[in-house]
């Protein structure tokens, strides 16, 4: 079925009952890491009903990061850290992604056709970037902020996972360490990780040095340390998964992160 326009109703996109854009959770951490989690949700604002789509999609890996969300809010209480997590899916937008870019609001997502995501109006894309783009990146924004006037400059962090196969090709790794230009987090946790016995992708399955918004916008362009983590997915599919994962993270983050040079501003 087509989704409703709430726009051509002269309706907000979100409903005042509907859940934020964006969750800050463990605000009172006394650590200066900081999480995010671009891909926690599946959810969708029910103006925008079900993008046209069937359920099944939405346990896909086009809908959410799998996992993710799990392992964000486990390590923000094992490593005392506070963290960011969308509330929406990223097929309505993806927070990872600059606005104006063609995969923000994807019309087609690993050969699926998002029936609601086709010929998008200026109003239409400008809606969902007011209601969950901005509320996002404004809340992690003034995270980043809160924990450098009350800390010291803090590191960030983003949890994603990956789909082992994509368009029909194999990512044979457990885990893939993202970066662009700043190295100091990612060459340590790659050889950390690796030490475990880890199939590690340096920059693999993606690159942070084409796609990396969120630690692009927030972290490197204040010369502030930097990641981000993409987990096999099929190894965090369940809580025993999860679990596992967060305490893979914990130990050697926790460990890494008593290098204070991670908490110094650098350009790279």
């Amino acid at each position: 079925m087509d989704a409703p326009d709430p726009i051509e109703a002269g309706q907000p996109l979100l409903a005042a009952d509907e859940a934020p854009a964006a969750e800050r959770i463990n605000a009172g951490a006394s650590g200066a890491l900081v999480l995010s989690c671009d891909h926690a949700s599946r959810r969708v604002p029910r103006a925008l009903g079900d993008l046209g789509l069937n359920p099944e999609h939405f346990d896909r890996h086009i809908a959410y990061d799998i996992g993710a969300e799990g392992v964000t809010r486990l390590l923000a209480e094992s490593l005392d850290a506070t963290a960011v997590l969308a509330g929406y899916s990223r097929l309505v937008v993806d927070l990872n992604r600059p606005p104006g870019h063609p995969t923000s609001m994807p019309e087609v997502s690993d050969e699926t056709l998002i029936p609601a995501n086709q010929a998008l109006t200026p109003a239409q894309v400008t809606a969902r970037l007011e209601a969950l783009f901005e509320p996002y990146h404004q809340l992690l924004r003034r995270t980043m902020t809160d924990v450098w006037l009350h800390h010291r400059p803090p590191v960030l962090f983003a949890v994603h996972s990956f789909s082992p196969r994509f368009g029909g090709s194999p990512r044979p790794w457990d885990v893939g360490v993202l970066w662009n230009h700043d190295q100091r987090l990612a060459r340590p946790l790659i050889k950390a990780l690796h030490d475990r016995g880890l199939d590690v992708g340096d920059n693999l399955p993606y690159s942070g040095k084409d796609v990396a918004y969120t630690i692009d916008a927030h972290a490197g362009a204040c010369g502030l340390a930097n990641c981000v983590l993409e987990i096999n997915q099929d190894q965090v599919a369940d809580d025993a998964g999860v679990q596992r994962w967060a305490g893979i993270l914990t130990d050697v983050l926790a460990d890494i992160l008593r290098d204070d040079n991670l908490f110094k501003v650098e350009y790279f």
